[in-house]
């Protein structure tokens, strides 16, 4: 018996959406979810005295689209691909977070070092032990003893080491959460930090290439972190999709009169607010 199609329940299909950079935008911003309305129960009488009940379908009233803020208008599809929700989102916020720091600044550089310590410790003396087991602990003391030296001699250069091996250790570790959907939020507050001792002790000690290189890079992370932290602490959120929006902008006709119409117009909100 052939089925009317009319009748015939209809078929799920699943079809590979396209993410565009607006679309992530309303995403993480938050839109209202779908209000669906309940079915509605019919009931008729049949002409033998029965009831006909039907379930009439309730139909679907999808929440009107977040508009685009000024600045997100001129993205473009592929801006999606390199700033994912997660960016916006991460998750790990916290302990989690400086349980990993502490991990990659202690635990990772003695790992080695302890490891060595308990396959000695296994073997019962040093007689069983390995050329390699010595030189681990060996190498190991003769940095701790080279850095000593350093720290009574030039004392701003080991500063600048030790801070430098720091932050560089940091942001490996900020990478490698970023790219596993974590947070880094801290990374970036420790790595201000450390840039603004590095930016701000006495270098008078130093001439030449060495401060002018030291000091342009300092210089430039400064800026560069502490716009990020300034966003990540006052709750800006799309930061980088911001300056990006109004690069895309600045690129079309008359584009520098709509940004600045649109930042004064930003301004007196947030004055009236």
């Amino acid at each position: 018996m052939a089925l009317n199609s009319a009748t015939t329940a209809p078929s799920l299909r699943c079809c590979p959406c396209t993410t565009s950079a607006g679309a992530s935008i309303r995403r993480s911003t938050g839109t209202r979810p779908d209000r669906v309305s309940a079915g509605l129960l019919r009931c008729s009488k049949r002409g033998n005295g029965g009831l006909n009940l039907s379930c009439a379908a309730a139909s679907a009233a999808p929440a009107p689209k977040a508009p685009l803020p000024w600045w997100a208008k001129e993205l473009k599809e592929e801006d999606a691909l390199f700033f994912p929700l997660v960016d916006f989102n991460p998750a790990g916020k916290g302990r989690e977070e400086i349980d990993a720091i502490l991990s990659a600044l202690l635990s990772v550089p003695l790992e080695p070092v302890l490891h060595a310590l308990r396959e000695i410790g296994t073997a019962g003396n040093l007689f069983r032990c390995r050329s390699f087991h010595i030189g681990t602990i060996s190498g190991a003391l003769l940095v701790i003893a080279g850095f000593s030296q350093l720290c009574s001699t030039a004392p701003t250069l080991f500063v600048d080491i030790v801070l430098g091996y720091m932050f560089y250790k940091l942001s490996i570790l900020s990478a490698e959460l970023q790219r596993n959907g974590r947070a880094n939020n801290i990374c970036a507050r420790i790595q201000l930090v450390l840039i603004f001792i590095l930016s701000f002790k006495d270098n008078n000690a130093f001439q030449g290439i060495y401060r002018i290189l030291a000091e342009s890079i300092w210089f430039l992370n400064v800026q560069l972190y502490f716009a990020i932290v300034f966003s990540e602490v006052t709750g800006t959120k799309h930061m980088r999709l911001f300056w990006l929006g109004v690069y895309r902008l600045l690129q079309t006709k008359g584009g520098l009169t709509k940004v600045i119409k649109s930042l004064i117009k930003d301004i007196k909100i947030e004055m009236t607010a």
